[in-house]
């Protein structure tokens, strides 16, 4: 009677074990939040940052492992079956898509995490005392006025205007104008004025809003007139958009801790000139840099009359002397034009 008992509780430790095991393995679905990365997931899901290549790798809809969107969904199998997996070719679909490498690098440290998408934090612009440019798009071979990434821009130069994008240039460039001066492989944005700007309380001018739509690179000249080539665009370039020397630009990195300073204000434009501005989107604040704002700023947006409450949260990614940029974090509502922000 008693082997009978033993028996009887050793196929149930070994059905709960069987179980616990095999649940253990079984994949799980992971829906992507916002600041996530694979190295992250693979420590937080696996409690191994290393097997972030061999994560990617089964998950094949992700083109690039530096792009994954919130909202996606991913495929994250036990930590067990991944770790049976051999070293498999890892994809690089920024070069060619049929080409695989055999031999993956892990990184060495901590990918950066950063407020704001790189290219939302370019694009977004700046408000503006005045319209900035060194020079100016004229016309394109096949006199189109909207132009492209990789087609050919004609350039003329003007006199160099004082211009600080961001108040984040440590070294301006700044240019002898000339075209002499003007030499292979140089750089510029081409920007916008997309509209004058004025406060929504008071009328009052606040500035030019600026956007920055793409970036050209010098390849040569016809008839002593610089061309250059579209390498990247923001949104199309327009002949007429104005030229802004280029330096690298970098978003902020995501901090442990921010500040929210005893400074209030109100949101003057949205950086897509929507009244409404939703989570994700950029909006400009009337006070900057000399009214004591810093990068990564975090104030609560409020919904005014007839009940004041806290309707969302933004955080500051750029400045200018009295203007500053900031992303929409959170909200329960559209944030408006015309909202105030602040410390609560």
């Amino acid at each position: 009677m008693k082997k009978l008992q033993y028996f009887f509780i050793f196929s149930l430790l070994l059905i709960l074990v069987t179980g616990i095991t095999a649940k253990g393995q079984e994949s799980e679905e992971y829906i992507i939040k916002k600041g996530d990365t694979l190295w992250d997931i693979s420590d937080n899901e696996l409690e191994d940052t290393y097997l972030w290549p061999k994560l990617w790798n089964v998950n094949p809809h992700i083109d690039n492992p530096d792009l994954i969107y919130p909202g996606s969904m991913i495929r994250i199998p036990s930590r067990e079956e991944l770790m049976r997996i051999a070293p498999v070719p890892m994809r690089r679909p920024w070069k060619q898509k049929s080409e695989a490498r055999t031999v993956y690098k892990i990184p060495e440290q901590r990918k950066k995490k950063y407020i704001v998408d790189r290219d939302l934090f370019i694009k977004s612009g700046w408000i503006a005392d005045r319209i900035p440019g060194i020079g100016e798009i004229t016309y394109s071979p096949n006199n189109r006025m909207l132009l492209s990434k990789n087609e050919i821009a004609y350039l003329k130069m003007s006199s160099l205007e004082e211009a600080s994008l961001f108040k984040k240039i440590k070294n301006p460039v700044k240019l002898i104008v000339g075209q002499e001066e003007i030499r292979l492989n140089d750089k510029f944005y081409s920007v916008r004025e997309v509209k004058e700007v004025r406060h929504p309380d008071t009328g009052k001018k606040v500035g030019h809003q600026i956007r920055v739509t793409g970036i050209l690179e010098v390849m040569g000249e016809d008839s002593d007139t610089p061309k250059a080539k579209i390498t990247s665009t923001f949104e199309e370039v327009n002949v007429g958009d104005r030229l802004f020397p280029y330096f690298e630009l970098e978003p902020p990195l995501v901090s442990d801790s921010y500040r929210t300073p005893a400074i209030s204000g109100t949101i003057v434009e949205s950086q897509t000139n929507s009244y409404l501005s939703p989570e994700g989107s950029i909006v400009f604040l009337d006070k900057g840099e000399k009214d004591g704002l810093k990068q990564g700023d975090m104030f609560a947006v409020f919904s005014g009359e007839p009940v004041d409450r806290v309707k969302g949260k933004i955080q500051v990614i750029s400045l200018q002397p009295s203007t500053a940029g900031a992303l929409v974090l959170e909200s329960d509502q559209e944030i408006l034009i015309g909202n105030k922000w602040g410390h609560r």
